[in-house]
């Protein structure tokens, strides 16, 4: 009896375990002990295929929106189809099981990352391809090198394990450096993932670049660290951009700085994005620099391609992608190996601002667990032949389109502000005049800007034939002044023109034999006299021949004459005279005038006219912004500007788009109140200038009395 008991209990033992292994395998589910146990033998097949399985047993057999939505919330549902999609997506060699167990800390990380499905996601979010053929192809992966420079910036920085620094190492080594677009001023040895997160990691704790980084997406943010700019490029193109036109801050409108890229065959070479500044180019070197701008910044940005033509695309501050220097994105395609239409490219991004996008590649990654749960890989073409419910899946994808439409746009994370700070005290010497660029008493054409360290600048734009600004001082002895200006260019062989007023002869009245229009008080000869470059005299169209007489109110011996018409360059052929009783006798002739500075044998006289026998201008009409005569030449004078690549910095001070101090350039002034005029020079080379004060330091005095109580310099 008792063993007949005992081989009946036996046999009911054998069958409840028989009953309960089934039930086991089903009720098996996601666990960390299975996990990190498989991490680290470096075997993860078994556990891949767990995690397929009981995604499989959770789908229902009716797929219906409802059903799908209700397993999506489920977190760990969603978890393990997560999980399972990163594993078989990370692509090697060494496969992503060997690799974890080649040491603890490797082990490590991928447990870390494995372990929170919000950053698999994300990763594998961000990986996806915009383009639609790609997106339903599915055959893209992340090689196992992004996870290696993932893990040297997870051990490194703390930080970029949470928020917006892990998003930035995702983006860092998903997207390297370098792996964006290609052009112009491209690096010749491109930085490292862990250097270019580190890069962006300190300007943003800096606070050097825009608010709107702390808003970007991984996937945006791709577009900005994979810049193929160096380092020390990207640092230049804040810097000159902050220091020569911060104006271009306003509304992280930087792109605008393309404007002054010149659109011609360049004569510089491109080391760096400073030369391409400088040199300019056709097309491309002007997308290649506004990428390169908006980067810098920590703007995302790429090229487009275009009919014939090359321009430049960026995330405005509003979420929103637009495209500048070129025509529409209707017209545009992707500078990339899959050629994707602008018109998609703008659908996709709006699409990856919605939960729709997420939802969508969801259901691809059940899909294809349904079609293997076991973690084989089932090619598109053979889909067809895949699992129904997985079929149902992929139908549901497609039933739902993807709404563009009322979007919630991140917002940048702080309200634009004004750039402008308190002016650091300037230590000025004793008798030296400083004098503030936003000091003029007038300008024309001239911007003025914060200062991006403090105080103001003033900002001359390119290509504008009259630009300047007019000062008034008091100086404090007679003498020669050696004329400094702290500037900042982008462009080699800019200068600034200097004119004071003050040492040559006060005239009393003018007249001209012609005004235009007969407009006395905006173009008559008093215009000429005014010791204003602003204002100017003018004859009317169509008259090639005409005079402007000066009186001086008294006789004087003069010897030397300055007019100013560099602008304009109307007159082609010109005679001086001067007075004598009631006869002219001549005392210079030529052809153009421009900027005229002569010296001659001493005469006196008190009336001396000016005459025009022919001009060159297309309706004719000489124009004179200044007729000054004397014997002792008011300063006058081209200072130049010098430029160097910012990639000479450490060799040769690398001046493009950096504060420097020009070389001195004398001028004589008189004691008492003088006029300094600035201005930019108008020849067609101009660029744009930016200056933020000038000094007048003095060389020598004298106080040798002249006609008319004027100081006279040695050999005057």
């Amino acid at each position: 009896m008792k063993t007949y008991r005992r081989q009946t209990a036996q046999r009911l033992i054998v069958t409840v375990l028989l009953l309960a292994l089934p039930m086991n395998i089903y009720a098996w589910e996601p666990n960390t002990r299975d996990r990190d146990a498989a991490i680290k033998s470096g075997n993860l097949d078994a556990y891949v295929a767990n995690l397929g399985k009981w995604v499989s047993q959770k789908v229902p057999t009716s797929i219906t929106k409802k059903s799908i939505d209700a397993l999506f919330k489920d977190p760990k549902f969603m978890s393990a189809v997560i999980e399972r999609r990163f594993i078989t997506r990370v692509w090697g060699p060494p496969s992503l099981g060997d690799w974890a167990k080649a040491n603890p800390k490797n082990a490590k990380f991928v447990s870390w990352v494995m372990s929170n499905p919000k950053i698999m996601d994300m990763a594998l979010l961000t990986r996806t391809p915009s383009v639609g053929w790609a997106r339903v192809d599915d055959s893209w992966s992340i090689h196992i090198a992004a996870l290696k420079t993932w893990q040297e910036i997870y051990y490194a920085d703390s930080a970029s394990r949470k928020g917006l620094y892990l998003r930035l190492a995702v983006a860092c080594a998903l997207r390297p450096p370098g792996t964006g677009n290609r052009g112009a001023g491209q690096a010749k040895e491109q930085s490292s993932c862990f250097d270019r997160y580190m890069y962006y990691h300190k300007a943003h704790a800096a606070k050097e670049l825009f608010p709107s980084f702390d808003t970007l997406t991984t996937w945006e943010l791709t577009h900005v660290v994979s810049s193929p700019a160096s380092n020390l490029d990207l640092s230049w193109g804040r810097e000159a951009l902050n220091t020569w036109n911060p104006g271009f801050r306003r509304n992280e409108n930087v792109v605008a700085m393309v404007s002054q890229v010149w659109r011609r065959g360049s004569q510089v070479p491109y080391h760096d994005f400073s030369c391409v500044a400088a040199g300019g180019g056709k097309c491309g070197p002007r997308s290649s620099f506004g990428v390169f701008i908006n980067q810098a910044f920590g703007i995302p940005s790429i090229g487009v391609g275009q009919p014939g033509h090359a321009a430049v695309a960026w995330r405005g501050r509003d979420g929103n992608w637009q495209i500048g220097y070129g025509r529409g994105w209707n017209v545009s395609k992707l500078f990339d190996r899959n050629k994707m239409s602008g018109s998609e490219f703008v659908a996709m991004t709006k699409e990856r601002k919605t939960p729709i996008f997420a939802w969508t590649e969801h259901l691809r990654w059940l899909a294809g667990t349904l079609e293997k749960p076991d973690g084989g890989y089932l090619p598109p073409a053979n889909r067809q032949y895949a699992n129904p419910r997985a079929t149902a899946v992929y139908a549901l994808r497609n039933a739902v389109p993807a709404v563009y439409g009322n979007i919630k746009r991140a917002k940048a994370a702080a309200a634009a502000k004004s750039d402008f700070k308190p002016e650091r005290p300037i230590k000025v010497a004793p008798g030296v005049i400083h004098v503030e660029a936003e000091d003029f008493f007038t300008k024309s054409n001239v911007g003025v800007e914060n200062c991006y360290t403090g105080g103001k600048q003033v900002y001359y734009p390119a290509l504008t034939a009259h630009a300047m600004c007019g000062y008034k001082m008091n100086v404090p002895k007679t003498g020669t002044y050696g004329f400094t200006a702290r500037v900042a260019v982008i462009n080699w062989g800019q200068r600034l023109y200097i004119r004071s007023f003050g040492a040559m002869y006060p005239v009393k009245s003018a007249k001209a034999a012609n005004v235009f229009r007969n407009q006395q008080e905006v173009h008559g000869p008093g215009q000429a006299i005014d010791r204003d470059l602003t204002t100017r005299w003018a004859m009317d169209f169509g008259k090639d021949k005409g005079w402007i007489e000066l009186d001086l109110g008294q006789p004087r011996k003069i010897s030397k004459i300055i007019i100013d018409e560099r602008a304009l360059n109307y007159i082609k052929k010109h005679q001086i005279d001067y007075r004598v009783g009631g006869a002219w006798k001549k005392l210079l002739e030529g052809d153009y005038i421009k900027n005229y500075v002569k010296s001659f044998p001493p005469v006196t006289a008190r009336y001396v006219r000016l005459s025009s026998f022919d001009t060159d201008a297309p309706t004719g009409g000489p124009t004179v912004r200044d007729f000054s005569v004397g014997n002792v030449f008011d300063g006058n004078g081209f200072v130049d500007i010098p430029w160097a690549p910012a990639m000479e910095k450490d060799k040769k001070g690398g001046m493009s788009g950096r504060w420097q101090t020009t070389k001195p350039m004398d001028m004589y002034l008189v004691k008492g109140e003088q006029k300094i005029w600035v201005c930019t020079q108008t020849l067609p080379g101009q660029r744009s200038v930016a200056m933020r004060w000038f000094e007048l330091k003095p060389k020598r005095t004298q106080f040798m009395p002249v006609p008319g109580g004027l100081g006279r310099p040695p050999g005057g």
